[in-house]
């Protein structure tokens, strides 16, 4: 197995590999290019400060080591600091016939390669040293560089967080390497809501992140009135990131004068100011044309994909599920990533909230099944698609799902289920005596793949850019 390992020394390198480039930062661009090598099939990073998406976490090389010494294969030992290494140079590396040599931090040129797998032991105790390179003149990224780097796109750019996605749009400006917005949002005692942003957007690219969950009519409130705040000031985009959106089951009329109140919402939005709208897995698609203006529906699908391959199921004895026959085309697009077969659970809704599993479309017998779907509300469509799942001989059932409400006692609920775990994103974060009433629960953050949107948008680069990493 051949495996890359980005390592990062001390805080200096820490916070160099922090510095903007190429729409990301050094650290992003590394494994960017690292993960085109085809053969590579674990990234390592060694010494950053937060988790890269599509590679495994370690403080300390020796614990990679550890792990990966008695495999077979070659082991790629890359520092981030080099910018002008790409992926032909990776593959150069990786071809070397030699004991070993890494990137060094000392001198104006480097070289590295691959290093066998019985040459491992010796860089228990790594230190850098300079050598010179061959084939490529590689210049080091410097503290001065770092500080004299900027990703130009962004300085337009105004990321504001409304009151249910404080914690998301942090960790998006921590990728992006920039401030969030000023703003402040009031509730008066009548319950009216005031959104006051504090800081001028004149000519501002801005984008608003905020899930509308519950409480679902205040949250959306504050959407639109800050809409509203920033046109009045002369913001000049202003791009609504809503990861959840609220009202998206109401998509259609189930019965005799029911409202449409997706396509009221998206009626809103628009009068409101909103020039673009992003949002992650939309209940139904066709929401999407309920907006005049521009529409970004991502999916959780490919992190999704990304976290059950690296728990190195058999595709043989793997099987995704859709609870019900309106999600069929997302297992299809998760069973083609995980190589494995799907199934269909035949379901009714007697009333709201309250679902019956009747049959299932295909073989689970003996298999470990992974349910997945949009929306866990009061779980129990997933219970029901458990309880039947393991009557029909399931081994293991994993569920995975784009937004957690988790209402009425879901969490509780899941916890006495047949379900071995539940791997949720952070679209809505979960009130947390709700997430101590069980340990099933794996929650994934989707705020890389926000940055990326952000820059994808602002660069006028192709959205679809944003699963680069999980692939």
């Amino acid at each position: 197995m051949n495996n890359a390992i980005i390592f990062i020394k001390d805080e200096q390198e820490r916070q160099l590999s922090k510095a903007p480039y190429l729409g990301g930062n050094l650290l992003l661009h590394a494994v960017n290019e690292v993960r085109k090598i085809k053969s590579i099939q674990n990234i390592y990073v060694v010494g950053a400060d937060y988790d890269v998406p599509g590679c495994i976490r370690k403080d300390e090389i020796r614990d990679v080591l550890d792990e990966i010494e008695k495999e077979p294969g070659k082991t790629l030992l890359i520092s981030p600091l080099y910018p002008d290494l790409n992926a032909d140079d990776y593959m150069k590396m990786m071809e070397k016939d030699c004991d070993g040599a890494v990137i060094m931090y000392e001198g104006e040129s480097c070289e590295t390669f691959a290093i066998r797998n019985d040459k491992l032991h010796d860089f228990r105790n790594i230190s850098y040293q300079g050598v010179q390179i061959k084939y490529k003149a590689v210049k080091k990224f410097t503290v001065e560089d770092a500080l004299e780097s900027k990703e130009e796109n962004l300085d337009n750019v105004i990321i504001f967080a409304l009151s249910s996605s404080v914690k998301l749009v942090k960790e998006v400006c921590h990728y992006l390497n920039i401030q969030p917005g000023k703003v402040d949002v009031k509730h008066f005692a009548d319950g009216e809501t005031l959104v006051e942003i504090g800081q001028s957007v004149r000519g501002k690219n801005c984008y608003i992140i905020q899930s509308t969950c519950k409480p679902v009519n205040e949250t959306l409130m504050e959407v639109l009135i800050c809409i509203d705040a920033l046109r009045r000031s002369s913001a000049a985009e202003i791009t609504c990131i809503i990861p959840y959106f609220g009202y998206a089951r109401q998509d259609r009329k189930a019965s005799p004068r029911q409202p449409i109140t997706a396509k009221l919402v998206a009626s809103m939005l628009e009068e409101a100011g909103a020039n673009r709208v992003v949002t992650f897995d939309l209940h139904a698609a066709q929401i999407q044309g309920f907006f005049h203006c521009p529409v970004d529906d991502l999916t959780a699908v490919p992190m999704m994909g990304q976290y059950f391959r690296r728990k190195g199921f058999d595709p043989e004895n793997v099987v995704v599920v859709s609870p019900d026959h309106g999600g069929v085309k997302r297992a299809r697009t998760l069973a083609e990533m995980l190589g494995s077969a799907i199934a269909i659970i035949d379901k009714r809704r007697p009333q709201a909230n309250i679902a019956e599993a009747c049959n299932i479309i295909g073989e689970v017998e003996g298999k470990d099944v992974i349910i997945v779907d949009d929306i866990c509300d009061t779980g129990g469509s997933l219970i029901a698609a458990s309880n039947i799942l393991k009557e029909k001989g399931a081994r293991n059932i994993y569920v995975c799902i784009t937004h957690g409400l988790f209402s009425n006692n879901a969490a509780m609920r899941i916890q006495d289920s047949p379900i071995k775990e539940v791997v949720v994103t952070n679209t809505i974060i979960p009130p947390e005596e709700e997430m101590e009433k069980t340990t099933k629960i794996t929650t994934l953050s989707i705020g890389w793949m926000l940055s990326k949107l952000v820059l994808a948008v602002s660069c006028h680069t192709p959205v679809s850019e944003v699963y680069s990493l999980y692939e």
